[in-house]
């Protein structure tokens, strides 16, 4: 299983911590499809926090972006 090394690029510890929560979820579930709003209630995050935690992980083109969902990136381990 392949992780993002986030926290090499000087984020803070809080959003890393989220961001790896967040990615770790996406691994364990490879089909797994969230909308901002669903991904919030999952991970107990309000909606800023959480729009901050998704767009870190499509820059790092771990997720994409599809309309309104968020799905894992093809060819990502």
């Amino acid at each position: 299983m392949t992780t993002l090394r986030i926290s090499d690029v000087g984020i803070d510890p809080v959003l890393d911590s989220a961001v790896r929560r967040a990615q770790s979820d996406f691994l364990e579930m490879p089909d797994l499809r969230l909308t901002l709003p669903q991904a919030a209630r999952l991970w107990a995050y309000d909606a800023l926090f959480c729009s901050k935690v998704l767009a870190t992980l499509v820059q790092a083109r771990f997720l994409v972006r599809s309309r309104d969902t968020f799905i894992r990136a093809e060819g990502r381990t």
